[in-house]
């Protein structure tokens, strides 16, 4: 029988590994002092179409309940999350640390890394809107790649200011200025190039052409500095040059570059923006960034920043590296035979029991324990109980 597109089935040591790689997502968000929340897996449409963005929006799983209201399933967390602290945390004092490791739906064309049914890991950072709160952003998703064996992945940096800053030098109207962003980001310079012409000095043109291509960190942001007519430009140019001098410090600056193609939602993101990815694979491991007008949309006057991965796509880069460091099964203690009330002791001990249904021979349950390298058996018979030690 053939499952929906887009879902899988997990085996124990499949699953083993995926709650391993959970838990140690956990264990860097408590670290950095986080608090983990559950929201429902289905919303109210018009809560979750408040604050997603048109890329999101157009991916949800749509069905009414009995009483016609029309419902959806979680396409992401982050609107959620929004809409939990609109509605449950509006006294919390600021600012709000809050994570989240919880399956999300979307309809998307299923192929490796994108699923319909998948599992997001996040936090987000409610309330400040300064450059620290950026900066945790971005270092939180460094050290939860680096927890989980990708200690030389790499990030993308942005600021959603800077190119607005950059094209506003040119000749180009809302609508226009959309369409070129969304060339931007799909790296179609041809097209690009032929979109701008004659929107502005052909010099420039050309510049911003090659910046929007172009990756790098202090040589990139001097060049968009030149060709920035903005103060809200100039200032994400300073926001990301600290930022860049912070990751230096810490030892992990030379894996962070400057990419101005880096866009992602346009409708969605304010500020800062970052994207990390590895080179097993041809997707991004996680992303996020400022979104300071969605709180607002629920009546909540606050900025925030956060960011998210799929568990499923940290699995197959674990997997393209050969990593054996997650999903072992658990070591068995005890191989008890012929008593459930030995059984419940050994449980009951802590330790992990394997009862034989078979009442074999004492030879026979020492030689499964040495294949399965169990330390003990033990034999209930008779009204007698003998404890053996295994050796192999």
């Amino acid at each position: 029988m053939r499952l929906p597109p887009g879902t899988r089935d997990w085996l124990p040591a499949e699953l083993r590994r995926k709650r391993a790689v959970e838990a140690e997502l956990r264990a860097v968000f408590e670290r950095w002092a986080y608090s983990e929340v559950q929201t429902p897996s289905f919303e109210r449409f018009d809560a979750l179409e408040a604050g997603l963005g048109d890329e999101v929006a157009n991916r949800l799983f749509l069905f009414s309940d009995k009483s016609g209201t029309q419902i959806a399933l979680r396409p992401e967390m982050t609107t959620p999350v929004a809409r939990l602290v609109a509605t449950r945390m509006r006294d919390a004092v600021l600012p709000i640390r809050l994570s989240y490791v919880a399956a999300a739906y979307r309809y998307e064309d299923p192929q490796e890394g994108r699923m319909r049914e998948m599992t997001q890991a996040g936090l987000e950072l409610i309330g400040p809107e300064s450059l620290d709160a950026d900066a945790e952003s971005l270092f939180t998703a460094v050290e939860a790649l680096g927890a989980l064996g990708l200690g030389d992945a790499l990030f993308d940096i942005n600021h959603a200011a800077i190119v607005d800053g950059v094209l506003a030098g040119l000749e180009l109207d809302a609508r226009d200025m959309a369409d070129v962003k969304r060339l931007i980001s799909g790296r179609n310079i041809v097209e690009l190039r032929d979109r701008l012409r004659g929107t502005g000095n052909p010099a420039s043109v050309d510049a911003i052409v090659a910046l929007a291509m172009t990756r790098g960190r202090d040589d990139v942001l001097a060049t968009a500095r030149r060709l920035c007519h903005t103060d809200a430009g100039l200032a994400g140019i300073e926001r990301l040059r600290s930022i860049l001098a912070r990751a230096k410090t810490l030892g992990f600056g030379e894996r962070i570059n400057v990419d101005f193609s880096l866009l992602r939602d346009i409708s969605y993101y304010t500020g800062f923006i970052f994207e990390g990815f590895a080179g097993e694979v041809g997707f991004t491991l996680c992303g996020g960034g400022r979104y300071d007008s969605l709180l607002p949309r629920f009546g909540f006057e606050a900025g925030a920043v956060g960011w998210s991965l799929l568990v499923e796509r940290l699995l197959i880069a674990l997997e393209r590296r050969h990593s054996t460091r997650f999903g072992a099964a658990p070591a068995i203690d005890v191989l008890v035979s012929g008593s459930d009330i030995v059984a419940a002791r050994e449980r009951a001990a802590g330790r992990i029991v394997r009862i034989d249904f078979d009442r074999r021979t004492e030879s026979e349950l020492i030689e499964e324990a040495r294949a399965g390298h169990i330390p003990r058996v033990v034999i209930a018979r008779d009204g007698s109980v003998r404890e053996v030690d295994v050796h192999w």
